[in-house]
C-alpha cells in the first residue's frame, strides 16, 4: 500500500514549482495535510503556528525535507499578535523573496477565527501588493459560516465573519491581482476542532439531564449531522486540502470571492 501511495505521489504535477506558500496553522491536521500536497507539487513552504506546536512543526519539516520538499521552514508565534504576524510575513520574504499563497487554516476560538485571519490577510496582502506579483489567499470558513447552526452561536458568527471578510477582500484586492477565496468544509474529519465542537455541543445537550451517557450523545450528534448530507459522511482532510490546491492553481485563475462548500451536497 505504501509503495502504491508513493507512486501516486510521484505522479502529481508541479503546479506550484517556484511558488512560496505560507500556511497559518501549519501544525494542525488540515494545515499539515495541505502542506504535504503543496510540497509534492513543488512549493516552498513557510509553516506558522503557536510556540506550543513547535515539536509538531519540527517533525513536519523533517518529514517534508526527507520526501524531497524543495524548501520548508517554520515560524512560531501567536497569530492574533500583530508583531508575530509581521515576523511570519517578513521571514517568508527574507528566506524566499516573497509570498505567492497564504492559506489561513488556523481556527480554534473566535479570536483566532476572526482576528488572526484578518491580520494574516492584511499583512500578506500588503506585502503581495508591494511586491507587485499578485497572489492567492485562501481562508478556512465552515459550513456553519454558510448556513448556520442553532447550537453554535459564537462559532457561526466567527465563521460568517470569515466568509464576509473573504468576499470583501476579494473585491478590494482584485485590482492588485490578488484572489481571495474560502473553503467551507462540513464536519472536517480528523481535526481537533471537529472533535471539540462535538464535545461542546454534547455538553450543552446534556445540561437538562447530566446523567446521560456522553459518548451516546456525541454519537447521536454525529448521526444528526449526517442526516442532511446526501453523501452520508463528513469531509475528509485530503478532500479539503485538494480543494485548497485547486483554488490556488492557475486552473482557478478567474475564481475569487467564493466561499466554497465542501459538504457532500448538504447545501444543494
Amino acid at each position: 500500500m505504501s509503495s502504491e501511495k508513493g507512486s501516486a505521489d510521484q505522479k502529481r504535477s508541479k503546479r506550484f514549482e517556484g511558488k512560496v506558500a505560507l500556511i497559518a496553522g501549519g501544525a494542525g491536521a488540515l494545515g499539515s495535510t495541505t502542506a504535504r500536497l503543496f510540497s509534492q507539487e513543488g512549493a516552498r513552504l513557510v509553516l506558522c503556528d503557536l510556540p506550543s506546536a513547535e515539536p509538531k512543526l519540527k517533525e513536519l519539516v523533517t518529514e517534508l525535507l526527507s520526501l524531497g520538499s524543495p524548501a520548508v521552514i517554520y515560524v512560531c508565534g501567536d497569530l492574533t499578535n500583530v508583531e508575530d504576524v509581521k515576523k511570519s510575513v517578513q521571514r517568508s520574504v527574507d528566506e524566499f523573496g516573497g509570498i505567492d499563497i497564504l492559506f489561513n487554516s488556523a481556527g480554534i476560538l473566535q479570536d483566532v477565527n476572526v482576528y488572526a485571519v484578518f491580520l494574516m490577510m492584511k499583512y500578506v496582502a500588503n506585502k503581495m501588493t508591494e511586491l507587485g506579483k499578485g497572489g492567492v489567499i485562501i481562508n478556512t470558513s465552515s459550513l456553519a459560516g454558510v448556513k448556520g447552526s442553532g447550537l453554535l452561536f459564537a462559532y457561526c458568527a466567527s465563521k460568517f465573519a470569515v466568509s464576509g471578510m473573504t468576499r470583501a477582500a476579494a473585491k478590494s484586492l482584485a485590482k492588485s491581482n490578488i484572489r481571495v477565496c474560502a473553503i467551507a468544509p462540513h464536519g472536517l474529519n480528523g481535526t481537533k476542532m471537529h472533535e471539540e465542537t462535538v464535545d461542546s455541543v454534547a455538553d450543552l445537550m446534556m445540561k437538562p439531564n447530566p446523567t446521560q451517557d456522553k459518548e451516546k450523545v456525541k454519537a447521536n450528534l454525529r448521526q444528526l449531522g449526517l442526516q442532511t448530507t446526501p453523501m452520508g459522511r463528513f469531509c475528509q482532510l485530503n478532500e479539503a486540502a485538494e480543494v485548497v490546491l485547486f483554488l490556488c492553481s492557475k486552473e482557478a485563475s478567474y475564481i475569487t470571492g467564493v466561499v466554497l462548500p465542501i459538504d457532500g451536497g448538504d447545501t444543494a
